[in-house]
């Protein structure tokens, strides 16, 4: 029986997360790909609609929104090779070894949320870039984005447990992603949107991302509604965490 040494259990987690993130950055297509989507997205709405566009001001709305987006994909992209690893065995290979089942856990989830706020930091710093878009504080954008990756890989790590294959698991993924990039107030603000829209976007993680990163990438910073954010995005990232990591200890250890 494995003991539970926590540095131990750390190291182990540090070097799964690490082994992943170099597996992932060795497919330069891969990263590129991936954040082509985002930039196309940017682009697209700030030119229709901002920047160049009949409102110059929706580019400081639109940038965070399309950031907390990034993180978004980027965490749930990263947590789909769980998918792939339960395919091919490689978890009962790690389980052989002396490593407990929440050490790859955390492992994973680990690579998911540092590949989503890699993602997001290279789009910010496009937008700041291309539309010289105010940052703000960038210590709070760091947290808040960090926050937001870990509750994205948290449902990822759920959709990894729940799919059979990874084709299922990206079927899962995009029928979630899609509808939350629509209806997580990145392009369109919630308050604009028609009843009953409002109450679904309330209950979507990247709503509390995109808004508090508006908030803290704003000239005038609400704390308040930044304190509420951040609570709700808490709250969302140990309750995916948990409930996917129980999925997947399940599937592990049977």
């Amino acid at each position: 029986m494995k003991t539970f040494k926590p540095w131990t259990s750390l190291m182990h987690s540090i070097y799964i997360a690490e082994n992943d993130l170099r597996q992932s950055f060795k497919s330069v297509r891969h990263i590129v790909w991936s954040l082509l989507f985002p930039i196309f997205m940017m682009l697209t709405f700030s030119f229709r609609y901002g920047a160049f566009g009949p409102d110059p001001q929706f580019i400081n709305f639109l940038i965070p929104g399309i950031v907390g987006m990034t993180a978004m994909f980027g965490s749930i992209n990263e947590t789909m090779s769980i998918v792939w690893d339960k395919s091919l065995g490689v978890f009962d290979r790690i389980l052989a070894a002396p490593v407990s089942s929440t050490s790859i856990i955390v492992g994973k989830t680990m690579s998911g949320a540092v590949m989503g706020v890699i993602s997001a930091l290279v789009l910010l710093t496009i937008g700041s870039t291309l539309f010289n878009v105010l940052l703000g504080n960038v210590g709070a954008i760091l947290l808040i984005t960090l926050l937001a990756s870990f509750s994205f890989t948290g449902i990822g790590t759920i959709i990894s447990g729940l799919a059979s294959e990874p084709r299922e698991a990206m079927m899962l993924s995009n029928l979630l992603r899609f509808p939350m990039m629509f209806l997580g107030g990145v392009f369109f603000s919630v308050e604009a949107m028609p009843p009953p829209l409002p109450i679904v976007a309330r209950a979507l993680p990247l709503t509390y991302s995109t808004e508090a990163l508006r908030a803290v990438m704003s000239e005038n910073i609400n704390i308040t509604l930044v304190l509420f954010d951040v609570v709700v995005l808490l709250a969302y990232t140990i309750g995916t965490i948990v409930v996917g990591s129980r999925i997947l200890m399940r599937l592990m250890t049977r």
